[in-house]
């Protein structure tokens, strides 16, 4: 037996179908949950990403009846990412640079008691605001080592408080309250993006962008190192290899010993008024005599190299 079509009125129609709009209007879409995050954040950062993105809030029910209606079908899995309070982005941004964006708009928070830690937690050593007092027994009851100086309470040693991943109990949260500190990140927390058939988690998504082409530049620059050294040839390479072979010429030509004993045998020759015999087979390949090798020659075998180079990689010889 089929399961009835679910009954919805005309404004709730709407919903489902300006989702269906969206979906067609974007090629990216995103699941954001909004738990946690209050009413004032939640404007400002609205705010700051118009123009970027479209955010459409409606009930988790008529999410689930658009994409169900819609003609691709691998979009019911997202179904399964609609925690929380969920919320939907749509933008023409990639997946990733998406992450990006809803990363700096977040903003710092105080921690309060059954938050999840996002990071470890540490109290770092150093001064603290307080006198000496019923505080000092306050933080050792957390195993906080501490000391008075200059009339103030010193923490003495780091202390991992919370570990990522773990609740923060009151006491924690009280304390982190007191020391000023803001541990928890308040956003968009984006759960999965939706392009073109491909779902990428929110995990997925945290990359650190700079970080990924600075790794990129490296491994072009120890690639081309490499290719260098082993002799590849290519269109990327071609000219700094010609560069390498002339320079190594040019130095074999300067520091070679065996080029030397030849330039002490034709300064012989040439003081006894002799030359140094070319037979017709070395005319035949060539052959010049060392005194007559200059800077003009090596210039022209540099470029005649390059061209055939050149017409290897082109496929013409």
């Amino acid at each position: 037996m089929m399961k009835p079509a679910p009954h919805i009125n005309e404004a709730k129609r709407k919903e489902v179908e300006d989702v269906k709009r969206l979906l067609k209007e974007y090629t990216v879409l995103g699941v954001v949950n909004l738990q946690n995050l209050p009413a004032f954040n939640y404007m400002k950062i609205k705010y700051s990403l118009r123009g970027k993105i479209v955010l459409k809030y409606t009930k988790k029910r008529f999410m689930k009846i658009a994409f169900d209606e819609s003609t691709d079908t691998k979009l019911t899995l997202l179904k399964n990412y609609l925690v929380g309070i969920p919320a939907l982005l749509f933008t023409n941004e990639d997946p990733f640079r998406l992450a990006q964006v809803l990363k700096k708009s977040k903003s710092n928070a105080p921690a309060k008691p059954g938050d999840i830690a996002p990071v470890d937690i540490i109290i770092p050593a150093g001064p603290t605001e307080f006198t000496p007092g019923p505080m000092i027994g306050e933080l050792g009851a957390l195993g906080i080592k501490t000391q008075v100086m200059e009339g103030k309470i010193h923490i003495k040693l780091d202390k991992l408080l919370v570990k990522a991943g773990e609740v923060i109990t009151e006491k924690n949260a009280t304390l982190m309250g007191k020391l000023k500190m803001e541990p928890m990140s308040i956003g968009f927390n984006l759960v999965v993006t939706y392009q073109n058939g491909e779902l990428l988690e929110g995990q997925v998504l945290q990359v650190d962008v700079e970080d990924y082409e600075n790794n990129v530049s490296l491994a072009a620059g120890e690639s081309m190192n490499l290719a260098l050294f082993i002799g590849y040839v290519s269109k990327d390479t071609i000219e700094q290899l010609i560069m390498k072979a002339t320079r190594e010429e040019e130095s074999l030509l300067h520091h070679s010993s065996f080029l030397k004993q030849l330039e002490h045998i034709s300064k012989e020759h040439h003081e006894k008024k002799e030359h140094i015999p070319v037979t017709e087979a070395h005319k035949d390949i060539g052959y010049v005599g060392i005194g007559d090798i200059n800077q003009d020659m090596i210039k022209k075998a540099g470029d005649f190299l390059k061209e055939l180079t050149d017409k290897k990689i082109r496929g013409e010889l």
